[in-house]
């Protein structure tokens, strides 16, 4: 059971890390809270099931079309419905993703309907043996492919020259347009970059979730809670909190309550909080 466990809450982890670390790359450079997230999410699901009945491929090789599709419109976002807000009050930004939020969620509820639907593998079905435990070979196609999207995530930002330029934003966005860098491009960029993690995300959940238009709420939720926990901007951080969380949700889960086991999670939560608001991973402000 412990085996089992530990393996479900790597599973559902990597599914926090992968949004919790778009999450917190745009957060990190942009500085705007995308509480979208959960519905962008969900959106990035149905076009897997679109992609999937219109061409009859196999969930995985959706995977490049999610990502241009959701990047694309990442970019879009940014350009088109952030950026003219974000000299504004920090109440406009938060309330303009909210509302994108809502209209995404309404907009697939009035065309597709509260129906659930569901996206099959060739591979379901099929698992592989780990002690005493069989994993799906979904789960480990979720854990593999996030451990590599996180990887060159890290990679690109911290060995190319858009991958720099992301960060000199990150840290000063004045001097780093001083310095010639567009910074209203990069902004379009990390969001873009950031909603390309959560189509990795919703390509990989599309086979072990139900499709349905309220799905992305509590990952959404979720993903704030990662993000803050591993810390506001570190990309890294929230990847460690996001597994970290999955695996004690899932034991909480499997040895204690499960209807408990969110009230648990946000219970760990606020305690972390109270002793440490910076997050695990992040560095205290400091008091001038």
């Amino acid at each position: 059971m412990l085996v089992s466990a530990l393996v479900s809450g790597i599973v559902l982890g990597s599914i926090y890390a992968l949004i919790g670390a778009g999450l917190n790359l745009i957060f990190g450079v942009v500085k705007v809270i995308n509480f979208a997230q959960g519905a962008l999410l969900m959106f990035g699901v149905y076009l897997v099931y679109w992609t999937v009945t219109l061409t009859g491929f196999d969930p995985y090789l959706s995977l490049p079309i999610v990502v241009i599709v959701m990047a694309a419109l990442g970019y879009l976002i940014q350009s088109a419905i952030i950026n003219p807000v974000l000299k504004k009050e920090r109440t406009s930004q938060l309330l303009i993703t909210f509302g994108l939020g809502m209209f995404i969620e309404n907009m697939v509820l009035a065309t597709m309907g509260p129906d659930v639907r569901r996206v099959r593998t060739v591979f379901r079905g099929n698992s592989i043996a780990i002690g005493d435990v069989r994993v799906a070979y979904e789960s480990i196609a979720l854990i593999v492919v996030t451990a590599a999207c996180i990887g060159l995530l890290f990679l690109y930002l911290n060995r190319t020259k858009i991958g720099t330029a992301i960060r000199a934003v990150a840290q000063q966005p004045d001097s780093a347009e001083l310095a010639g860098i567009n910074v209203k491009r990069i902004y379009g960029v990390a969001f873009g970059i950031g909603m390309a993690m959560t189509g990795v995300a919703a390509v990989l959940m599309a086979p072990l979730y139900d499709v349905h238009p309220t799905m992305g709420e509590s990952f959404g939720i979720m993903a704030f809670v990662v993000v803050v926990l591993g810390g506001l901007g570190n990309v890294q951080g929230a990847a460690v909190a996001g597994l970290l969380l999955g695996v004690l949700q899932n034991l909480f889960a499997m040895f204690v309550s499960f209807q408990l086991s969110l009230a648990f999670v946000f219970f760990v939560f606020i305690l972390i909080l109270l002793f440490r608001p910076q997050g695990l991973f992040g560095r205290a402000a400091r008091v001038a």
